[in-house]
């Protein structure tokens, strides 16, 4: 038998390895994104090729992710970004660009975060600090307890066994049916936290883990809510799933389980103002009719916010350079909005509706872009049947590409549910979920490498051609708030599903 040499050896043996790999990578899968054989002379068409052709979306959403990073309301990061944004609309030709500032509350900044088991096996194991929440002010040490209360009532059957304790507040084998759904809104809400949290830090308890809801090692951040310094807060933290279920089986053995626990964040001295950016392309014949475009510029902090909602942000942004590229001029005005504190419960654009609450009657309509990367296949009417038929129309000429959806689904989390409950048709694009519920929402996980670039562009051909057709259409889109619709407020407190 021959001698292989030790080099031609090595490599054979790497290439048998790496063929053998379990993680050998696979073939992509195709895309759904439809390809338009030809593009047709007509407005619609223009924009369609000039986007394909000379997008910058995903250049926009690289900056934003990988140079500027992660934008909290409230933080320098953000600041950076609207300045970014208020040159990016000047430079594409945009007028009457401006910032609107509205009270936010409390800055917040993320710390050092570090859990380390001191019984057991003593492992060290990741957990993020719930933004907004208290730090710890260097370590402490605690018995964990499991305490799965949904409620102020079934809080109060721990009384007297919380002093000193960290508190699981997740249980993953919860088999009891859902409570009741209660009424009374966002306040209604806030007040039982508010009060679940006092009990807590009447009791002595010294912090609160929640189980994230992503798999195979991603954390998760959400907001607490001591954006304003009178409310009482508790420090707390998320854990992946994988050690906080290690850590409820360890309960399970009924022995002492002992935990040190260091969260890092802490408020601002100071309640600080946000602001929204604001820029528009007039109207030729009806420059007081307005459609809105719109994204969220703010983010979470634990990835770089690429696609919540640098993906959004961008693909407004691309609607303001393909009507100027193409020299088209609407005839209502095209406003296009990047709003701030979203993740906070739509704070942004809250603000926006109550400061321009006499001029709701002008805006023919609201689109907003913020469900990932994924292309976009219609929009929710929010219940109003009575704008299938224009906006049937409205994305006539993009069925082609995919886009043919027009949900009656009410979906209250994301910007566009302020004007919607102030009686302004205002619709949510629906998109292909790609890996957003699973992986980037909310995550570590969430940066530009994730953005797939042909959906990312079709979701931008398919909000610029929208909002064309109805910035050109004779009719009105028909206003007035529905009796179905909830009360102003009564939104997810974390702004998301």
């Amino acid at each position: 038998m021959p001698r292989i040499p030790a080099a031609l050896f090595g490599l054979t043996l790497a290439t048998l390895l790496q063929a053998q790999s379990p993680f050998a990578a696979a073939p992509p899968a195709p895309s759904p994104v439809p390809v338009l054989k030809d593009y047709p002379d007509t407005p619609a068409g223009k924009l369609l090729r000039d986007i394909k052709e000379h997008a910058e979306v995903v250049a926009r959403v690289e900056y934003l992710a990988d140079v500027i990073g992660p934008r909290l309301t409230g933080s320098d990061q953000l600041r950076q970004a609207q300045a970014w944004a208020k040159a990016e609309m000047t430079r594409l030709g945009a007028v009457n660009v401006h910032e609107e500032a509205y009270d936010f509350g409390l800055a917040w900044t993320r710390g050092v975060d570090s859990a380390r088991l001191l019984t057991h096996n003593g492992i060290r194991f990741r957990v993020d600090q719930l933004p907004w929440t208290p730090g710890t002010r260097g370590s402490v040490q605690g018995e964990l307890i499991l305490v799965d209360a949904r409620n102020l009532e079934e809080l109060r059957a721990f009384k007297g066994q919380l002093k000193g304790r960290i508190l699981l507040r997740t249980n993953p084998d919860d088999k009891r049916p859902p409570l009741p759904r209660r009424g009374g809104g966002l306040e209604t809400y806030q007040a039982e936290q508010a009060a679940m949290t006092q009990f807590l830090l009447d009791e002595g308890a010294l912090a609160t883990l929640s189980m994230s809801g992503r798999k195979n090692g991603l954390s998760f951040t959400t907001g607490g809510a001591g954006r304003d310094p009178k409310k009482p807060a508790l420090p707390a933290a998320y854990a992946p799933q994988e050690p906080y279920k290690m850590l409820v089986r360890l309960l399970a053995r009924k022995e002492p389980v002992k935990l040190e626990l260091s969260l890092g964040g802490s408020c601002s001295a100071k309640p600080v103002q946000a602001t929204n950016v604001v820029g528009e392309i007039p109207g030729r014949e009806l420059p007081g009719e307005v459609v809105i475009v719109g994204g969220h510029l703010d983010s979470w902090d634990l990835g770089t916010g690429a696609t919540d909602n640098a993906t959004g942000s961008s693909v407004a942004l691309e609607v303001l350079r393909a009507f100027q590229a193409t020299g088209l001029k609407p005839r209502r005005t095209l406003r296009v909005i990047l709003w701030s504190g979203e993740e906070q419960g739509l704070l942004g654009s809250r603000a926006y509706v109550e400061a321009h609450k006499d001029a709701m009657d002008a805006i023919q309509a609201v689109l907003v872009d913020d469900m990932g990367t994924g292309m976009v296949k219609g929009f929710t009417l929010q219940g109003r049947e009575n704008c299938r038929g224009l906006m049937a129309q409205a994305i006539a000429p993009l069925n082609d590409l995919g886009v043919k959806e027009l949900s009656l689904r009410t979906m209250n989390s994301t910007d566009h549910a302020p004007f919607d409950r102030a009686g302004v048709p205002a619709f949510a694009a629906i998109q292909e979920p790609v890996d957003y519920f699973l992986g980037t929402h909310h995550s570590q996980m969430d940066y530009a490498d994730h953005l797939v670039p042909d959906q990312l562009v079709q979701g931008a051909q398919a909000m610029a051609v929208t909002a064309w057709e109805l910035a050109e259409m004779p009719a009105r889109l028909p206003h007035g708030r529905l009796p179905t619709q909830p009360v102003a407020g009564a939104i997810n407190p974390q702004g998301r599903p």
